[in-house]
């Protein structure tokens, strides 16, 4: 199918026209908001630690995500989709906060983990802390935070969870089905991909290129960010994005890096990065007809 990315002058908007679609379609990205009401519920140490750890500022944090939220009620977009780092850390109050402002949303929303959601205060940051917190974002993610898909207006919604820098075979599998229905489709992640005309901005910002399927990581740096090299399920997910098989990857939609970016990469398609929202960042993600 046919897709044309317009040039906005904001990267608060993005402009799509894709070939078949009926009706616009608008939808809301908002990523990386790091709120955190941890309160007493965890225990006065998971309390301590958090706020010990934190290093925004919560009410700032707190009202942007609001704001936005509240924004998405205003335009009445169709659909709403957050990319992780929402909540620092996987406490009892962060969960239950950020599930009240989801139920204020009048559209449908999907919701998919960053590296900051499932992690908890005092504890390791790695793959059995993900595993055992992974069960509390259930009632967030429709029971499933590792994909998701939603279907809004003729185009389909594919919400994955990267925040371990990998994709499984079993999310590799599940996007190839998703896939081969054939409509236009739009990928929510928490990390970017690696794609090189974004490399040297991640570099300059972060020095290491925390970009999955990034080249350019030395061992040091993997170490340091407890990055573990590519699995092969990762590998043949990027490399289906790029080829675009089925001609219908309209967009990726992401955030991490924390400041806003747009590329064109595979086919027809743009990685758009979301600038943080923390920082006031968010995107409207307007669908028009082509």
């Amino acid at each position: 199918m046919k897709v044309e990315h317009l040039r906005a002058n904001s990267d608060k908007q993005a402009v799509i026209r894709i070939e078949g679609l009926r009706e616009p379609v608008s939808l809301l990205h908002v990523t990386d908001s790091h709120i955190n009401e941890t309160d007493i519920s965890d225990g006065a140490e998971v309390l301590a630690q958090s706020y010990t750890e934190y290093s925004f500022d919560a009410l700032d944090t707190r009202t942007r995500l609001n704001r936005t939220l509240s924004y998405a009620n205003e335009l009445a977009v169709d659909g709403v989709v957050l990319t992780g780092d929402i909540v620092n850390g996987a406490t009892a109050n962060n969960l239950l906060y950020l599930e009240e402002r989801l139920g204020t949303l009048n559209a449908p929303y999907l919701y998919t983990l960053g590296n900051h959601d499932w992690e908890y205060p005092g504890e390791p940051w790695g793959e059995s802390t993900r595993q055992k917190h992974y069960p509390k974002f259930g009632p967030l993610t429709g029971g499933t935070p590792g994909c998701q898909a939603k279907e809004i207006g003729g185009t389909l919604l594919l919400a994955l969870d990267n925040s371990t820098y990998q994709i499984t075979e079993e999310q590799l599998e599940w996007t190839l089905r998703e896939l081969e229905r054939g409509l236009p489709t739009l990928l929510f992640m928490h990390i970017p991909l690696y794609i090189p005309s974004l490399l040297g901005d991640v570099m300059s910002e972060w020095k290491s290129p925390i970009m999955m399927a990034a080249q350019g990581w030395d061992p040091e740096c993997r170490r340091q960010w407890q990055v573990e090299p590519d699995a092969p399920s990762t590998t043949a997910f990027y490399r289906t994005l790029m080829d675009d098989p089925y001609h219908n990857v309209v967009g990726v939609f992401c955030g991490h890096i924390h400041f806003a970016h747009r590329d064109p990469f595979g086919r027809s398609a743009c990685q758009y990065v979301a600038q943080a929202g923390f920082a006031g960042g968010y995107r409207v993600i307007r669908l028009l007809p082509l």
